[in-house]
């Protein structure tokens, strides 16, 4: 049976699947989650890759490409690519954006190379989806030779927000699929998208994968000023200042319970609550901004582990949404209803899951058919 294969190498775990292609649809067989077991004296990412490799191979799967999400494609690469030595030097020089994704992203796409020089491997980017964000919300106000060199906001989480998107057509009513919509992608990795007639318009994350919301173990928006009183105060090098921002802040670091949203909703410490109201409070204050940077809001999207399934947060955002016009409906958003605005709301309200896996393997499958002329049987 041939199939394609979908990676996404994190830092701790790498998230797979396995779809075949069927009557003009790709279908998922098999997908899962590998948690890395650490060691300094093991490849912890070869280990896992040869384990799904060996599992696919029990269950008679024999691939013929393999989907890779890449976080950051900067400027250069603005749709799924085929991968080549150029392509990945390239994107090698990009790690420091994003130092806890993208050389783990890259180490997916090394290991099947060497296992399978010959296989076709897509990197699907994460920045793709918000090359048409307006020009205005891609720049900082810094020198012109910095913002040439690269320095600029790219937003990210752009495999999720381009699947939703296509999902516009079966959850929104029609007069509000092509209008000014805000997504929100709410998990470990958090960030909003404003999109205008089904594009991206303004997004909150910007140069790196820090920026914008408060996410799992990650600070969002942090005033640089206070970036160099720890550096002076507190001696704060590279290092410490990175483990800080990505790894000790965010939902962790206020709480100081966990980045898990799921324990910090079932947890009776104060700061687990004060952790979700500045949360919520952040999301709904970057409504307000997207919303008046697209002069206007017609309907809110909801997607990722926390947006899918977590009705208390949702309702605090929403509250916080009533000046717009939002209105919530209490029995649909407890249930995780795909709609969960009242009937008498201004704005559309939705909750759709979303499906990164999909997006890749659908990128995979338009790069099978350029290369051979064929889909995979």
């Amino acid at each position: 049976m041939q199939a394609i294969l979908t990676l996404n190498s994190g830092s701790s775990s790498i998230k797979f699947a396995v779809f075949t292609h069927k009557d003009n649809k790709l279908i998922k067989i098999y997908g899962g989650l590998k948690e890395l077991q650490i060691s300094k004296y093991t490849d912890a990412h070869e280990i896992a890759i040869n384990t799904i490799l060996e599992e696919l191979q029990k269950i008679g799967v024999k691939l013929v490409a393999v989907g890779h999400r890449v976080i950051h494609g900067a400027m250069k690469y603005r749709s799924a690519t085929i991968v080549n030595d150029e392509i990945i030097s390239f994107l090698e020089s990009l790690s420091s954006l994003a130092p806890l994704h993208q050389p783990y992203n890259l180490r997916g796409i090394e290991i099947l190379r060497a296992k399978y020089p010959d296989i076709l491997q897509v990197a699907c980017f994460d920045t793709a989806f918000h090359a048409t964000c307006n020009e205005l919300t891609q720049l900082f106000a810094i020198p012109k030779w910095l913002t040439e060199e690269g320095v600029r906001r790219y937003g990210f989480h752009g495999l999720s927000y381009e699947y939703v998107v296509f999902q516009f057509d079966k959850y929104l009513p029609q007069e509000k699929a092509d209008g000014k919509i805000i997504i929100m992608h709410l998990g470990q990795g958090t960030s909003m998208c404003g999109v205008v007639n089904r594009k991206s318009f303004a997004v909150s994350v910007g140069f790196s994968a820090l920026d914008g919301l408060p996410m799992g173990t990650r600070s969002g928006s942090f005033d640089p000023g206070a970036i160099l009183y720890l550096m002076q105060a507190y001696k704060m090098d590279h290092k410490s200042l990175e483990r800080l921002l990505y790894k000790e802040s965010g939902l962790l670091g206020v709480s100081g319970v966990s980045s898990d949203m799921r324990v910090l909703l079932n947890s009776d410490s104060p700061d687990a609550k004060l952790a979700i109201d500045l949360f919520a409070y952040r999301v709904s204050g970057w409504i307000g901004m997207l919303a008046a940077e697209m002069q206007g809001l017609d309907g809110l999207v909801f997607t990722a582990g926390i947006g899918e399934n977590a009705p208390a947060v949702r309702e605090k955002i929403c509250e916080r949404a009533t000046w717009l016009g939002a209105k919530i409906d209490q029995r649909g958003n407890l249930k995780n209803a795909a709609c969960i605005s009242c009937s008498d709301s201004k704005l559309s309200i939705h909750v759709i899951p979303t499906d990164e896996e999909l997006m890749i393997a659908t990128s995979v499958i338009n790069a099978v058919i350029v290369v051979s002329g064929k889909l995979p049987q």
